[in-house]
């Protein structure tokens, strides 16, 4: 098994990835989004680890976009609590940091911590990559916010564990593969659907009116526009039920009926919370 992820080592994917398939699977991490996609329809990785909703931040647009442009299957969701940690090289003496690096989302959700300590915030591209910079420099005033592994990976002192403001801060991970990787006897509990609606007052609501009528309760629903058609969009809707249930296939077909195309994104486990 290979999977792969967005980020270096020591990324938020890269640890949730671990809590889900071991610390044993081989792990490739990617530049961008787009890359993970690209690793999976080639058959370069098995799996794909992506994350798509955070508490604090929202949807991770790029990716349903790109789960609606591509030919994979959602398989299983994941949840992490994001537990940021201070970190810097090894014999920094806490009182001596001036300037934290990380992701901006990092940085605001420790804004409070960092202000009592009157630390600098500085914005960089991820967190694992902060940590990289900082542990590779020669800077003892420097620290890094970033994922407990990190300190582990790149050999680093953790001065200080969940900083962050809010402890509820969690994301949400979707692994993904191509359909004929989906494993026999795979269990379904949700399902993630894309579909585009007719053009008349009430559309929309006659398409939701097809999950009531069926019980289905909606976790999700959100609208992206459709790049190659200005002012067109498509809806991703997420519900409590299996693709095997009847009253889902009854929905699907029928939502079929009703929409300009429906578009099925997966069906997996209903993971745990986390909070």
């Amino acid at each position: 098994m290979r999977v792969a992820f967005q980020g270096i080592r020591g990324a938020y994917s890269e640890m949730a990835l671990h809590d889900h398939f071991g610390r044993g699977v081989e792990t490739v991490g990617c530049d961008a989004f787009d890359d993970v996609f690209d690793l999976v329809n080639s058959g370069e990785a098995t799996h794909g680890f992506i994350p798509v909703e955070n508490t604090i931040a929202g949807t991770v647009v790029e990716n349903y976009d790109l789960l609606f442009a591509n030919d994979v299957f959602v398989i299983a969701e994941v949840y992490l609590p994001i537990r940021h940690t201070l970190l810097a090289k090894k014999g920094t003496q806490p009182e001596a940091v001036k300037e934290a690096l990380s992701h901006p989302h990092a940085l605001k959700q420790c804004k409070a911590y960092l202000k009592s300590k009157n630390i600098r915030m500085v914005p960089t591209y991820d967190t694992a990559g902060a940590a990289q910079a900082v542990a590779a420099g020669e800077r003892m005033d420097c620290a890094a916010i970033a994922s407990e592994l990190c300190a582990e990976i790149y050999d680093m002192d953790i001065l200080e564990r969940d900083i962050q403001s809010n402890s509820s801060n969690t994301t949400r991970f979707f692994v993904i593969a191509k359909k004929e990787n989906v494993p026999e006897g795979h269990k379904t509990g949700k399902t993630t659907v894309a579909f585009k609606t007719r053009h008349y007052p009430g559309a929309l609501v006659d398409c939701l009116k097809i999950f009531q009528k069926y019980r289905l309760n909606l976790t999700k629903l959100e609208s992206r526009p459709i790049p190659e058609n200005p002012w067109e969009y498509v809806f991703y809707a997420a519900f409590e039920a299996g693709i095997d249930a009847n009253e889902v296939k009854a929905a699907i077909g029928e939502l079929t009926l009703h929409a300009l195309f429906v578009k099925l994104l997966g069906s997996y486990p209903k993971a745990e919370k986390c909070w």
